[in-house]
């Protein structure tokens, strides 16, 4: 699993997250490279997303349709793109240009970075 936009808020929050549960985590942000323990820290936007099957955009909303078109060729056949930006229009049309190899996810968390769990927390 790999967290773009690991070093922003959101970014560092699922990125502890998702560390403490099975998955190996791999984070990347052109910004930071600390991201906390058990954390792979991916050099490139690029070579974060080449074998992850899950690939979570905690990205700032204007950057993230760019995002989307840089990485959604490279992606490999079935992965999870997950974003949760909370302007959905322009990411939205670009989730529509991916290739059809990609399983993208919009969800918009309910929640802030300073919750301690998601229980009884609301995704949209």
């Amino acid at each position: 699993l790999t967290v773009i936009g690991a070093g922003g808020q959101m970014g560092q929050w699922f990125t502890n997250y998702f560390s403490g549960s099975e998955y190996q985590v791999t984070g990347y942000d052109s910004e930071s490279n600390e991201f906390g323990k058990n954390v792979i820290v991916a050099e490139s936007l690029v070579g974060a997303i080449l074998k992850a099957d899950y690939v979570v955009l905690c990205t700032p909303t204007r950057r993230t349709p760019e995002i989307i078109r840089l990485i959604a060729k490279e992606m490999k056949r079935g992965t999870y793109l997950i974003e949760i930006s909370s302007e959905k229009g322009k990411v939205v049309s670009s989730l529509g240009k991916m290739p059809d190899k990609i399983n993208p996810i919009c969800i918009h968390p309910m929640f802030g970075p300073g919750i301690k769990t998601v229980k009884n927390q609301n995704i949209i």
